[in-house]
């Protein structure tokens, strides 16, 4: 009974703390909803609820790059476990999907085929988001950042696993590419080495003085 107590006022514990630890952002930029890409406007970060429980924004970065292109950095840093957090859920990884949305000056949204990125940290270190515009004429962003669903999480197995094959194809093939090449090289290195033959006259046709001496069938000089 008593065990059975202490269970239920952990678990209460724990869930008070969940919720207590939702963080509120002062940054203008940053709406925390789910939002939909139609309502997206440029200059600001859509977080989802239950990804603004474990992402605080600390700070973003923007420059046009040598190639003219925009570069983005968001920086950010994640929600530590609690002691009681830890002892029921154990060693976690957070999992996000991300997406840019590009704009032009105009404030136009500049369409591409980009679907959202997966980023896995651990609780209460830093992480960091990087885009980089598709063409010159953008000149700023929206990010998109949700927690990663049991969907995503198996797609990023399914992608994980088949770069893994693809690895490992590649990996054969240039194995048997170089087996191919060290026989190719054998090949045309025993067909360019030609045994001479043996020669008793020198260059002008007379005799080269040296004298052939043969072995008889019971091994004594002849």
């Amino acid at each position: 009974m008593k065990l059975f107590t202490l269970l239920t006022a952990a678990a209460g514990l724990l869930f008070v703390s969940a919720c207590a630890s939702t963080p509120v952002s002062t940054d203008e930029r940053v709406v925390i909803e789910t939002a939909q890409e139609a309502s997206v406007q440029p200059g600001h970060i859509y977080i989802s609820a239950d990804a603004a429980k474990v992402f605080t924004l600390r700070d973003i970065e923007s420059e046009i790059n040598e190639r003219g292109y925009l570069a983005v950095r968001v920086f950010g840093k994640t929600a530590e476990l609690s002691a009681l957090k830890w002892a029921f859920l154990g060693d976690v990884d957070y999992t996000f999907c991300y997406k840019f949305l590009w704009f032009d000056a105009d404030g136009n949204e500049v369409s591409t085929d980009a679907g959202f990125t997966p980023r896995t940290t651990i609780p209460g270190d830093p992480v960091r988001f990087v885009g980089h515009a598709p063409t010159e004429e953008v000149r700023d962003f929206a990010l998109i950042l949700r927690m990663a669903s049991k969907k995503d999480t198996q797609d990023i197995a399914e992608d994980a696993a088949e770069d893994d094959e693809a690895d490992e194809a590649a990996e054969a093939d240039a194995e048997t590419e170089r087996e191919e090449a060290v026989e190719d090289a054998e090949t045309v290195a025993g067909e360019s080495y030609v045994v001479p033959e043996s020669k008793d006259k020198n260059v002008s046709g007379s005799d080269t003085g040296v004298k052939v001496i043969g072995v008889s069938d019971t091994g004594s000089e002849e």
